[in-house]
């Protein structure tokens, strides 16, 4: 009779911990093709590689279910630091009442996600690893110090190989070498933001996307510099008034001839760039021009051009052509500190 009670048992734990598999599995499905096109999208702007995106969003926010993520659309448990002047939320996690950033939508929190390991020198060395090698992107963003955990690479990578995530790097490099890009559509909130108010976004019609049509006017940081990606068709001067700076500082930040309606999708700053990039070079893609390069990298035409002598601002430039991004830095002894710098 124990025997059978036994058996019976375990039986029934079996089946519960086979049916909490299935939902947990089809909880991270959801999650992957909801934040799948953006995490490529990302891959082809700055070089992370969709898979750890996905892994490290899948792992931070509980895929999608962390409080984190209900209630500041925060994806990827980025911490406030001195530059953010955003809205806020203070969350327990390795002290007590910690700040972390608050956005407008999931999808500010992915590209936020991005520039915030594109634009930390000690996250650059990660830039020079081979984009589908996964295992040393997760060992360096420990040893980076994005995460204290120890166990933080083998459960990324665990995540990545659980959920085949590694195919997603491979579909943005030949999405890539087309000069194709992913439209991105704004995903279903989970909860409505308690943080900060909402926003209404819409999608705009299809027709060839441009490689900055994300959402309409979501505000995002690049190279340290504000800007926000605003859609074809959208006025230039409620730009400006949006976002407190009037429409010659919008034309000047952004090197640009007056108009009054965006002729295209567009990156545009409501800052003065930087005089060089966060990163050594960019690798061209699709159709660029060095403007077009100056806009995604947050850095000064000007300094393109004295950096990149010979090319003109308006030439279309070959698919893999490198671009200067910075001058040449002599070596420095100075030694960075360790820590936890997520």
């Amino acid at each position: 009779m124990r025997l059978k009670i036994l058996f019976t048992f375990l039986c029934a734990t079996c089946i519960t911990l086979t049916g909490l598999a299935q939902t947990i599995s089809a909880d991270a499905a959801d999650y992957i093709n909801q934040f799948k096109n953006i995490a490529m999208q990302e891959q082809i702007r700055t070089g992370v590689p969709a898979a750890i995106k996905l892994g490290q969003a899948i792992l931070e926010s509980q895929t999608g279910k962390s409080r984190l993520a209900t209630e500041a659309n925060n994806h990827f448990g980025i911490k406030c630091k001195t530059e953010w002047t955003g809205p806020k939320i203070y969350h327990n996690d390795d002290a007590t009442g910690e700040c972390f950033r608050v956005y407008d939508n999931a999808e500010a929190s992915f590209i936020d996600h991005s520039n915030f390991l594109k634009t930390r020198t000690h996250y650059a060395f990660l830039f020079k690893l081979d984009v589908t090698d996964f295992t040393s992107w997760a060992f360096g963003l420990k040893q980076a110090g994005y995460a204290t955990n120890p166990n933080y690479p083998a459960q990324l990578i665990k995540a990545i190989n659980d959920y085949d995530l590694a195919q997603y790097t491979l579909i943005a490099m030949e999405q890539k070498k087309k000069g194709i890009d992913f439209v991105v559509t704004p995903a279903k909130q989970i909860e409505p933001n308690k943080m900060a108010p909402a926003t209404t976004v819409s999608t705009p019609t299809p027709t060839a996307p441009a490689p900055v049509s994300l959402l309409e006017n979501t505000k995002v940081t690049i190279n340290h510099t504000k800007a926000v990606l605003a859609t074809k068709g959208s006025s230039l001067l409620a730009i400006a008034n949006s976002n407190k700076i009037s429409l010659s500082k919008l034309f000047d930040f952004n090197e640009l001839t007056e108009m009054n309606i965006l002729d295209q999708d567009r990156i545009l700053f409501i800052e003065k760039k930087q005089k060089y990039g966060a990163s050594e070079m960019h690798v061209t893609v699709g159709a660029e021009t060095l403007y077009s390069i100056a806009q995604k990298e947050g850095v000064l035409l000007s300094s393109l051009l004295t950096l990149n002598p010979g090319i003109n601002k308006d030439s279309v430039l070959q698919v893999g052509q490198k671009i200067e991004l910075r001058a040449a830095e002599k070596t420095s002894t100075k030694k960075t500190k360790k820590g936890k710098k997520k």
